[in-house]
């Protein structure tokens, strides 16, 4: 596996013009499979607002976002689950810490990919966690992987399981390099014209991202794990489980929820929901 350095950009300074400068491209989700999670952990309860809010089970999907770029092709926000995960809910790992996952038939990224019959350019990955990046292990390895600097030093592939194996080249966001948006932090014009931008959210891993579609409908930001579910926007508490930095995660969603306030156009898509029509 070969690291390299992301080409990052950042030739604007304000969100308004960004937004009156909408470009081709368009948001499709996929359903790669489902995970039960617990609503306390996915909403920090030790947090002073979460007093009264009662601990269930829930069902949530593992997605992944294919964006189709007009001019410049296709390109996958994190991956979801391979269909491995069909014939077995721990992905057919023998690692320590397996995760359980339920699938249907039909419903892994490789399907959704060549049912459309997609040539991928490149994949962005919000962070490394296995429900974001599981399907590699079905997409060619020649596709170049792109991760935010800092998440190839937690990478625990004997822990958790090695679904960066094969992969050729995998790129690094390093935001260090940029300049903030606000109200937004450090923020990179990915594909160079302003359509897809990558947002610096540490605090669920250290190098997570969150992503903005500028498409001509309507802007769209995807949270990714910054807020698992809608109820992290609606009552301003981020996740607290499977979290490196709780504090550094609350800061991140702080700051997208004071974005979402400015900029009340922008439609939401939190990790873990499906999208609404």
């Amino acid at each position: 596996m070969n690291i390299k350095a992301f080409n990052l950009e950042n030739n604007s300074r304000n969100w308004n013009d960004i937004f009156h400068n909408p470009k081709p491209v368009e948001l499709y989700s996929f359903k790669t499979g489902s995970v039960h999670i617990h609503r306390r952990g996915t909403i920090n309860p030790d947090h002073p607002n979460a007093e009264n809010i009662l601990d269930e089970t829930l069902n949530v999907p593992i997605m992944a976002h294919l964006i189709k770029h007009q001019k410049f092709g296709y390109y996958l926000l994190d991956v979801g689950l391979d269909k491995s995960y069909f014939y077995d809910k721990y992905g057919r790992l023998s690692v320590p810490l397996k995760e359980e996952f339920y699938q249907a038939k039909n419903e892994n990224i490789a399907y959704h990919l060549d049912k459309l019959k997609i040539n991928l350019k490149m994949i962005f990955l919000s962070h490394l966690h296995s429900d974001h990046i599981a399907g590699l292990r079905e997409l060619p390895i020649d596709i170049p992987v792109v991760v935010g600097k800092g998440e190839l030093g937690h990478y625990q592939p004997e822990i958790y399981g090695d679904f960066l194996k094969g992969v050729e080249n995998v790129y690094e966001l390093d935001f260090s390099k940029l300049d903030s948006i606000s109200p937004m932090g450090k923020c990179a014009d990915l594909l160079g014209d302003g359509s897809l931008w990558a947002i610096s959210t540490p605090g669920h891993t250290e190098g997570h991202v969150s992503f903005i579609l500028n498409g001509l409908n309507q802007p769209t930001l995807l949270t990714m794990d910054a807020a698992f579910i809608n109820d992290n926007i609606k009552y301003g508490i981020a996740p607290s489980d499977y979290t490196w930095d709780v504090r550094m995660a609350q800061k991140s969603l702080d700051m997208l929820i004071n974005f979402l306030n400015e900029f009340n156009n922008v439609k939401v898509l939190a990790g873990h929901e499906y999208p609404e029509d």
